[in-house]
């Protein structure tokens, strides 16, 4: 027999058992005759084993004896007693920061916190055995006495519930020490089984360690009404207190006079608000009026003993409830985040809600808090009014020197934002802010989801993409930071022929200027270099997954030099990490460790050693070229917003970033790091952000934001703030690059045509006059004239179709510079430079960049 009990045998054998005529007999016997026509097996049972109980204290006998082994016989089919040592009760878990003390939030199915004996004070011992079972301390288990008489009752008048006879381990067992499908059948059946089993359970663990144990585990098992499991969490929900040796006896009273009927009794219920705002409940209410009745019997408790006065004052405590407080969870987007890992680890949803494990994630809650205040700044503030938006910054405390970049987002139409930080050299994510507020649901509109996690939703990541680009070709040897490629509008096919932000046609333009300046033209011929397929095999090792897969990326052609395929802003932040590291991708992790409620750690995150997905050598290029962007000497447009003058003497400290704007202003992002700390085990930072709508709409304004104006001062106010302690740390070339000097204009190694040099990092065997060399010398120049002329058809690598327009921005560019082609786009030096390398080829006239031949469509603008 397991967890079925054969009744028809039990039965059978009951009747076939003589009993002497004892008290107990006659008083069964009674009963039996007054019972109703529909008295079931399980009530005669009950009866004849109670009264059976009673003549075995005090007579002998072989139908006794049968009796108890009919008794035993029930008892074999029941759980062992002893796992009340191994009782497990649901409880939340809770999840924390990486300090593990500041609670994130809670998943749970009941609300419980479980307790030592220890923990639970002697009044609140006494209020509960006081209402629920005075005999408790001193019974076998189960009141004879008032079960027989409830017995005879229900038997007698046919009543159809049963009157309240159930000892404290009674209840116990009825919770969680009878076999699983009991409860659904014959109730005095159950009940019969309920006593047998208190008995062994109370033999089982005898004297006051055993009672102890017992009324423990109740107290964490009994339900006290209210979503309250357990005196803890009663204590708490009630009345605001979280050591139970902080309540009065008046609450201990009243919380011990729910478990009869928490629904009933439910304070809440019958509270009312006072002029103070604090809801007290009337002394006329059911739960009041039950709270002195247990008050008036803690005299024949075992340890409370109160004095006329103080009952009398007890009894007038007014009872004041903590009120309802939603718990809301920190860093929501993060901790729904953290709870599907959990799922994944411990096996199951029903694991997390009742697993009572405690769970250190790798959050950063200053930085979590940084977070939240900035982005809440950049997406909410603008689209409220004036007066309201000066509130919100005040209480957000945003200084005054954020103040203007914010009020210039005002009517951009942009409704939402995130950031995301990671620790590139662990994997850890210190923050992650999935929306400009997870509970501000009264702003909540197609273009503001509070709830939707926009982190890992897919977006153009614009001209932010453009990195990964540049680094494929690097490692591929299609390219090098002194490569010359042609920033002239092109028809790249039938269709298609994009432009830069400004429209403009700067001509020759290196690749370290090219990637700082996000120009997309050149950017466009860098991918035709290097194709499609290796820019796609870096991004997946970087981990960045395409909406669409790696096909997407394929089909997307050209386009997708320019971002155009959507990629995660959590993924895209993990790749900048990933290059920031060396290209050694460390996988992202949220979990440092899950400890059961006993004390054990079941998980703990293994350190990942990482894959390699570029070389040191190829990451350091682009590294420096994007740390150029911080930098006013090399890009003052870029480093005007980014700059990060925040260490103690005001220096500036390094970062390498990059920003994107997507199609339409709808996806404004920024992407960037700082340089690896020297001590190893101090974090690397990664950051990204975006800002846009929640439904990918674009913005309607007059003049749209970029992502210079709007995502890169939000980047930059993040990072100075929560890195304005640390130790400024430098980009530090790994070994297999070198320092070259090259032609200043074409890239190649200074010949007769050069004017002036410059000098640059190449990968070793990659610079100019080396076999590896990616560049001929002298690409740019043709001799002409009896002089050297720059030749832009010549430095074309790409497509034969794609001359005529190189040839048409020559016949431009000899006129000089503002002359507007057939796409609308004009000729112009680049920044800060007053040519382009010399005369343009065919530009004969002395001294002179006009003149010569060429097509006639050209004109100034």
């Amino acid at each position: 027999m397991t967890n079925r009990v054969d009744r028809v045998s039990l039965a059978a054998g009951v009747r076939a058992t003589r009993l002497p005529r004892a008290r107990s007999v006659i008083i069964a016997r009674r009963a039996a005759r007054a019972r109703p026509r529909r008295t079931s097996l399980g009530q005669i049972l009950l009866v004849v084993v109670l009264a059976t109980m009673v003549a075995l204290g005090a007579f002998g006998g072989v139908g006794l004896l049968a009796i108890g082994a009919a008794i035993t016989q029930l008892g074999a089919g029941l759980p062992d007693p002893a796992q009340l040592d191994s009782l497990s009760f649901a409880q939340p878990t809770i999840i924390y920061d990486r300090t593990g003390k500041v609670e994130l939030a809670r998943f749970q199915q009941e609300k419980r916190r479980v307790l030592a004996f220890d923990e639970v004070p002697h009044v609140v011992l006494d209020t509960i055995t006081t209402a629920e079972d005075r005999t408790f301390w001193d019974n076998d288990g189960f009141d004879l006495g008032a079960i027989v008489a409830a017995a005879v009752q229900n038997a007698t008048d046919g009543a159809t519930t049963e009157r309240g006879a159930s000892t404290i381990t009674q209840q116990l067992v009825r919770a969680r020490l009878l076999p699983a499908g009991v409860s659904d059948g014959d109730r005095y059946f159950r009940k019969v089984l309920e006593i047998i089993q208190s008995s062994r359970l109370t033999a089982d663990f005898p004297g006051q360690d055993g009672k102890a144990k017992i009324i423990t585990a109740y107290l964490n098992e009994v339900y006290f009404g209210h979503e309250a499991y357990g005196i803890a969490a009663a204590a708490e929900i009630y009345f605001g207190v979280a050591d139970l040796a902080e309540l009065t006896p008046a609450q201990a009273a009243l919380l011990a006079g729910l478990v009869k009927a928490p629904s009933v009794y439910d304070p809440y219920r019958y509270a009312v608000k006072g002029s103070d705002g604090k809801l007290v409940v009337p002394p006329s209410s059911p739960p009041v009026v039950r709270r002195n009745w247990v008050l008036d019997n803690l005299a024949t408790s075992r340890w409370t003993t109160l004095s006329p006065s103080d009952l009398a004052a007890a009894k007038a405590e007014p009872v004041v409830l903590t009120g309802d407080h939603p718990r809301f969870m920190r860093a929501p987007h993060f901790s729904w985040q953290v709870r599907s890992q959990l799922e994944q680890i411990l096996g199951s949803a029903d694991a997390v809600d009742r697993g009572g494990y405690s769970v250190i994630t790798t959050l950063d809650w200053a930085a979590q808090q940084l977070a939240e205040r900035y982005i809440t700044a950049a997406a909410i503030a603008p689209n409220l009014k004036s007066a309201q938006a000066e509130q919100l910054l005040d209480r957000l405390k945003v200084p005054a020197a954020d103040r203007g970049w914010i009020a210039g987002l005002r009517g951009k139409d942009l409704h939402n934002a995130i950031l995301i930080a990671i620790d590139y050299r662990h994997g850890d994510v210190l923050a992650y802010v999935g929306s400009a507020g997870y509970y501000r649901t009264s702003l909540a509109s197609p273009e503001f989801a509070p709830e939707h996690d926009a982190v890992l939703a897919s977006r153009q990541p614009g001209s932010a993409f453009k990195p990964i680009v540049y680094s494929a070709a690097f490692e591929e040897g299609a390219l090098t930071p002194g490569s010359v490629l042609l920033d002239i509008t092109t028809r790249f096919d039938r269709s298609w022929v994009p432009r830069d932000a400004d429209e403009r046609d700067r001509g020759p333009v290196l690749v370290r200027d090219a990637l700082q300046q996000s120009l997309n033209i050149p950017a466009i011929r860098a991918l035709q270099r290097v194709g499609n397929e290796p820019v796609a095999s870096l991004a997946e090792r970087l981990g960045i997954n395409f909406e669409g897969g790696h096909t997407a990326y394929l089909q997307a052609g050209l386009a997708g030099a320019i971002g155009t395929v959507e990629t995660r802003p959590f993924d895209l932040t993990g790749a900048f990490g990933a290059i920031a590291n060396g290209g050694l991708k460390v996988p992202s992790r949220l979990i440092l460790s899950i400890t059961a409620p006993d004390g054990r750690v079941v998980y703990h995150a293994p350190e990942v050693a990482g894959t390699q997905a570029l070389s040191p050598q190829s990451a350091f290029l682009t590294t420096d070229i994007l740390a150029g962007n911080t930098n006013p000497d090399q890009n003052p447009i870029w480093a005007r917003p980014l700059a990060l003058h925040n260490t103690p003497n005001g220096s500036r400290r390094p970062a390498a970033v990059k920003t994107g704007t997507a199609d339409d202003a709808r996806d404004l992002s920024t992407y960037g790091f700082l340089a690896p700390p020297k001590n190893p085990d101090s974090a690397g930072l990664a950051v990204g952000v975006w800002l846009g709508n929640s439904d990918h709409s674009a913005p309607q304004a007059a003049k749209p934001a970029t992502s210079i104006v709007a995502a890169a001062p939000l980047w930059h106010a993040f990072v100075r703030d929560y890195t304005k302690a640390w130790p400024v740390a430098t980009f530090k070339a790994p070994n297999g690059v070198v320092r070259t000097t090259i032609d200043r204009w074409s890239g190649g190694r200074p010949g007769p045509w050069t004017q002036d040099t410059r000098v640059e990092w190449f990968r070793q065997g990659t610079q100019p006059g080396t076999r590896g060399a990616v560049d001929e010398d002298g690409l740019l120049y043709s001799a002409a004239c009896g002089t050297w002329q720059v030749d832009p058809v010549k430095a074309e690598l790409g497509l034969e179709a794609w001359k005529p327009d190189v040839q048409d921005w020559a016949y431009r560019a000899r006129q000089g510079v503002g002359v507007v082609g057939q796409y609308d786009t004009a000729t112009a030096y680049f920044l800060g430079e007053s040519s382009w390398g010399g005369p343009i080829v065919g530009d004969c006239t002395p001294g002179g960049q006009g003149g010569g031949g060429g097509p006639g469509h050209g004109h100034h603008h």
